[in-house]
């Protein structure tokens, strides 16, 4: 008999558990036509690949006096055409996830708390949609002409308008005769070009003797303390600035961009990723003016040969309960080259390639 009670007893409890037990169940999305009150939606991660190009830009301007270089100034090898050359500088890779909207999964349970022990990590575990916090990464490409411009304002330290006397004869009727008398008239002309040069390196030559005079000690005035710097400094100003009315004038300058890029299995070989041009920097994609820069996403998917992965990729198009999918990030081989060779070549990871793997509902991630 007591037996017997005891028996009833276990019976009951584990009627009693079986019933109290709260299900969860795990549907792909495109399976499900609704969702309930207590229904989820959460998506696997994604890997995105936030790629930041570092352009860097050599411009030459040339001055207005550049053929006269040589003639006035003795310098030889002037250019006299503008010159722009752009390179890249350095290209850098960082990984940030997204939602796969292609892997989107609806959970159904009989109780919101079981929710709650469900996290996402850096590794690629799941995370309820409205708790993700995904890492930022600001786009801002802006493929339009970096230009700067240069003026030579300063071309002469004198006026290059001068006054000029023409003499005219006019005859004038004077006893009985006719006689030529000068009449003298000042005009105003504009100079030459190769005036100004002649005048701007006439300027330079006087830069250069003041400064031999201050040097010697042959100058009309004495400086003292820290106004003989000063005035060594503006003298090496002005000629400088005079010196590149017939040299020219260089610049050099650097413009970030930033693109972002989502690695595909359907990759067949390389994708492009900009374009780029020598004179005109980094371009987009569909610029067809530039060389195209591809970008290549390589994996070896050795876990395709385990077994056991390869069953549980082939379980998302069944329902399953008490379980969620999650994916495994895989490591990648990231490859940026143009025509000029490779740009950047590493190993990261990537979620969309890795396989897809279960785990227990109940299972708690921590905190």
């Amino acid at each position: 008999m007591r037996l017997e009670k005891i028996f009833l007893l276990a019976l009951a409890g584990a009627i009693f558990c079986s019933c109290s037990k709260k299900t969860t169940t795990v549907t792909p999305a495109d399976q499900v036509q609704g969702l309930s009150s207590k229904g989820l939606i959460y998506a696997l991660p994604a890997t995105l690949l936030n790629i930041e190009v570092t352009a860097e830009r050599h411009a030459y301007f040339s001055g207005p006096y550049a053929k006269f270089a040589k003639k006035y100034l003795g310098i030889d090898n002037v250019e006299t055409q503008d010159q722009v050359k752009w390179s890249i500088v350095s290209v850098s890779v960082q990984e940030s996830q997204i939602p796969d909207l292609n892997s989107l999964f609806v959970v159904e349970t009989e109780s919101k708390a079981q929710f709650l022990n469900i996290k996402l990590t850096e590794q690629g575990l799941i995370i309820p949609m409205h708790s993700v916090a995904f890492s930022h990464f600001s786009k801002e490409s802006n493929f339009s002409d970096y230009d700067i411009q240069t003026n030579f304002s300063d071309l002469s330290h004198t006026p290059f308008i001068a006054s000029e006397r023409i003499t005219h004869y006019s005859r004038v009727f004077q006893d009985s005769t006719f006689v030529r008398v000068p009449v003298h008239k000042d005009v105003i002309v504009e100079k030459s070009l190769e005036e100004k040069a002649k005048e701007a390196a006439n300027f330079i030559f006087s830069l250069r003797k003041r400064r031999f005079e201050l040097i010697s000690g042959d100058a009309d005035f004495i400086c003292e303390g820290s106004a003989v710097q000063e005035v060594f400094d503006e003298i090496y100003r002005l000629e400088q600035e005079y010196l590149s009315l017939f040299v020219g004038k260089y610049f050099t300058n650097q413009k970030k961009h930033k693109l972002s890029y989502l690695p595909s299995n359907a990759e067949n070989g390389g994708s492009i990723l900009f374009r780029f041009s020598e004179s005109k920097g980094v371009l987009a994609a569909s610029d067809l003016s530039g060389s195209p820069v591809l970008i290549e996403v390589s994996t070896e998917n050795t876990w395709k040969s385990m077994g056991l992965l390869n069953n549980l990729a082939l379980e998302i198009d069944d329902k399953k309960r008490d379980a969620f999918y999650y994916r495994i990030p895989v490591p990648v081989n990231v490859r940026i080259s143009g025509s000029s060779g490779e740009l950047f070549n590493s190993t990261l990871t990537v979620n969309q390639y890795g396989p897809l793997v279960r785990v227990p509902a109940d299972y708690s991630f921590g905190k």
